[in-house]
């Protein structure tokens, strides 16, 4: 029972930071180089 129960936290686990982790760290960063270009320094983010 116990092992069932670690498999599904490791699957749950695996699911979340492949879904929901790592799009939200490459969306913030996406956001830092887009705050950190100098090429217009007139545009609007």
């Amino acid at each position: 029972m116990e092992t069932e129960v670690q498999i599904s936290l490791a699957f749950l686990g695996a699911g979340l930071l492949a879904y929901v982790i790592i799009p939200g760290m490459l969306f913030i960063w996406d956001r830092v180089l887009d705050h950190m270009d100098p090429g217009d320094p007139g545009k609007k983010v």
